[in-house]
């Protein structure tokens, strides 16, 4: 069983277990942990979870390994629930939770995005004198940024050298990103910056969650120079590299950079998503650059990415600014094909296309087919 645990062979695990009792063999607290464990590893959580439960059936008792893998196996399903029921059911029972219990738990409650739940259990850690590692940390810190509490994120993050602990690159990506929810520049950039100081490398993740900060303040220059560095340090760049700069681009009506980039994506021959697309398309529209924004709308389609209501939106409002009536009543038209339901918005902008042109009769036809 303890080779099958190894080895995630959870099939093999439970045949045996199942076997013992045919064969007049009464299971020990040791052949249950290490089939538990297999189920774990093996992302077998109801299995795990039901073996845990028949223990008690078996006239086995519970103890810390075999609740630590299955609050595991929990986590890693993100079962929060479970995992975080099983934990105070230890202390009903009396069962020691070590770091691994708490750790588990506090990740449980991350990935269920329970950042209150987390933190109270991080905060209980010392006063059970169990003593919170890097990863007790990297999971409360992400479970504050998930939930955008940037202030907890960083309260966290600098109290590790408090308990003579280094962040590493799982707490600083974290806490940049709280930042980086939290459109807190000054704090992202100097996590960011700082990186190296503690001999830590920032790679791709710091890179965007500090590129996606400049965007959400406007700054596209610090945001293209951050893009630009990522080349320099021979990090590579990723779709939502990209996507964080061109979105930092369209944000201040940057077309030609947004273009720029949009291009190079295809000739690094990455996937270009929707959020790329929508950008680069939204960014022509504010350089009244209709041409390009059609252009970039036809090639989503072509990628067969599916345009949402942003993707129209802006393409319609760029071919409105350019004067293109025809083009703006086309895509207004096709919109339900694509299962996108114009709102209010889309029949103003083409409504008023039609109006510049003129074309009362066409702009008169929206309004009756809305009514």
């Amino acid at each position: 069983m303890a080779a099958c645990a190894k080895q995630s062979n959870w099939q093999d695990a439970c045949f045996l277990l199942t076997s013992m009792a045919g064969a007049g063999v009464s299971p020990n607290i040791f052949h249950f942990a290490a089939t538990i464990t297999a189920c774990e590893k093996g992302s077998q959580w109801q299995q795990a979870l039901g073996l845990f439960h028949a223990m008690p059936l078996s006239k086995v008792q519970t103890e810390t390994i075999s609740c630590n893998a299955t609050i595991s196996a929990c986590e890693k399903a993100g079962q929060w629930e479970h995992a975080s029921g099983l934990f105070y059911a230890m202390s009903l029972s009396r069962i020691h939770a070590d770091r691994i219990s708490y750790n588990a738990t506090i990740s449980a409650c991350e990935k269920g995005g329970r950042w209150r739940q987390a933190l109270d259990l991080f905060w209980a850690m010392p006063m059970a004198r169990v003593y919170p590692n890097k990863i007790s940390f990297g999971a409360a810190i992400s479970a504050c940024e998930k939930a955008g509490q940037w202030q907890h994120a960083l309260g966290l993050f600098f109290a590790m050298p408090q308990a003579r602990l280094h962040p590493d690159k799982i707490s600083y990506n974290a806490s940049i990103s709280a930042c980086e929810k939290g459109s807190q520049l000054k704090q992202a950039l100097g996590l960011f910056r700082s990186m190296p100081l503690e001999t830590v490398q920032p790679d791709t993740i710091s890179y965007n969650a500090a590129i996606s900060t400049c965007g959400k303040n406007h700054q596209w220059q610090r945001a293209l120079d951050l893009f630009s560095s990522m080349t320099q340090e021979q990090i590579r760049a990723d779709t939502i590299s990209f996507s964080a700069a061109i979105s930092a681009c369209e944000k201040d009506g940057q077309w030609r950079h947004a273009l720029g980039l949009f291009s190079t994506m295809s000739q690094a021959k990455l996937w270009s998503d929707r959020i790329c697309y929508n950008a680069t398309i939204s960014a022509c529209e504010k350089g009244h650059r209709w041409h390009q924004a059609l252009k970039v709308f036809w090639a989503m389609q072509h990628a067969l990415v599916h345009p949402n209501f942003i993707s129209y939106s802006a393409v319609i409002s760029a071919c409105d600014k350019g004067g293109e009536w025809e083009q703006a009543l086309g895509l207004f038209r096709s919109m339900p094909q694509c299962s996108v339901r114009p709102n209010d918005i889309c029949y103003k902008t083409v409504a008023r296309a039609c109006e510049r042109a003129s074309q009362w009769q066409q702009a008169l036809g929206l309004f009756q087919s809305e009514a």
